[in-house]
Formats: structure tokens, sequence, C-alpha cells
């Protein structure tokens, strides 16, 4: 379990759950609920993801190894469904009758045509004259060079032009920066289709790109200074407040 690896190793440098919760500013049942593997105390699993990370790394331990056990413990087991093997007694029964319709068609198909040739070998026909076929005229206005023809054409041309003009430009990708003035847990969506999870420090930044927009979710307001499109957007709320932010919709913060 991921809390047994995080206990033992607390449990050799010497430290207690409550230096630990101050110097990571984490709730001391929060790391208690993670050594025991009660999770279900914990908030959602992006929290608590983002906890085990800041804890294994205060204890100098292999944070992905921590996540990967607490992913695998919290992940149900996967059973794969057996076809049972009447079934493929039934399906190598039907496979086999269709083979062999599928023979005796054929040899039928072959007989037939070798009637028919038979037929045209010994049945002789007088050779028939054939007529030119009539075609009827083209009408003048449809021949090359009228001005029926001449505007069709035209018209046609700029239809081709309308559907592809030359010159189009693709849509410009909107930039985000993210400047952290303190720690602070954001989860950014690209588009409504890519998610990424980021924990900056003091210090620390991050720049991402996006064809329509953002969804941010951020675990401190007060805690990073946005940069969108060039734009310097400021500090979108207070210290420690959770927000969830749309860019480019919400142009201005509500504080």
């Amino acid at each position: 379990m991921p809390g047994e690896i995080l206990k033992k190793k607390r449990e050799e440098l010497g430290y207690n759950l409550k230096e630990i919760a101050k110097a990571l500013r984490i709730r001391s049942d929060y790391l208690k609920a993670i050594e025991e593997g009660t999770f279900e105390k914990l908030p959602v699993a992006v929290y608590t993801k983002g906890y085990i990370r800041e804890y294994a790394k205060f204890l100098k331990a292999d944070a992905e190894i921590v996540i990967k056990a607490y992913i695998e413990k919290i992940t149900p087991p996967v059973i794969d469904p057996i076809t049972p093997a009447e079934n493929t007694v039934k399906e190598e029964k039907a496979a086999h009758r269709y083979s062999v319709t599928a023979i005796t068609l054929s040899a039928v198909a072959v007989a037939a045509l070798l009637t028919v040739l038979s037929l045209f070998v010994f049945v002789s026909e007088e050779p028939k004259t054939l007529l030119p076929e009539k075609r009827s005229p083209t009408p003048a206005a449809l021949q090359p060079g009228s001005q029926v023809q001449e505007k069709e054409n035209t018209g046609k041309a700029k239809t081709e032009v309308a559907a592809n003009p030359q010159g189009e430009k693709t849509a410009r990708e909107h930039s985000l920066e993210i400047l952290a003035s303190d720690k602070t847990w954001i989860l950014a969506t690209i588009d409504n289709t890519q998610t990424k999870e980021l924990l900056l420090n003091k210090g620390e930044s991050a720049k991402l790109s996006a064809k329509d927009g953002f969804s941010l979710k951020i675990g401190n307001a007060g805690g990073i200074k946005l940069i969108f499109d060039g734009n310097d957007m400021g500090v979108p709320g207070e210290n420690g407040k959770v927000i969830t932010l749309n860019l480019p919709s919400d142009k201005k913060f509500n504080r």
C-alpha cells in the first residue's frame, strides 16, 4: 500500500505528522488518511495525488512509485470475458457449411456458363447489318464559343473561386502563461479534450497553448498571475481560494 511506504519512510527519518503537515501546509488528518489507506476521507483523486506527491518529495521517496501503488489500490480489477468453447464449435460448423454451399453454387454457375457457350457454338445466325446510330444535333446555344456556353463557364469559375478562396489563414492559437508567487495546484483542460495537472512552487511558471481555449481549476487563486494572449490578466482571486476559470470567456475576474 502507498501509505505503508510513506509511513515507514517517515518513521525512519524521525518525523511526526504535525511537523510534516506544517511544512507542507497539508492537513495532518489528510496525511494520516494517506498512511492508513482510508482514501474515502480524502478529497477527489486529483487532489489526493497532489498530496501524495508532495508528501513523497518531502520524505525523499520516489513519488511515481507511491502514486502508482495508490492508483492500483483504488482501481477495481478488470475481469476478461471468457468465450465458451461451445460457441467456437458452432462457429467452426457454420463456416464449414458456408464453404460447402459456396463450392456447390460455383459448380452450378460453371455448368450453366458451359451450356450457354455451347448454344452459341452450334446455333448460327445470319449476319445483320447495323444501321448508323442517329444522334441529336447539339443546340447552337450549347456549342463551344456560344454566349450561353461562355456564361456557364464563367459562372462555374466564379463558383470554384468562392468555394476555394486564396490566402485563407488558419485560426490563431491562444497562449497562456502561468507565473506562481506561491505554491498552487492547477487542473487545466485544453480545448475540452486534453487535461494537464500542474503543481507550481513559488517562482515557477508554465506555458500552455490551445486552439479554442482553456478551462482552469485553481487551488490557490491568489498564488498565481495569468498572462493570456500576451495580456497581463493579473491575479485571479484571493489566497487559498479555489476557483474555476474559462478563457477566453472570462475576460474579467470575479474577486
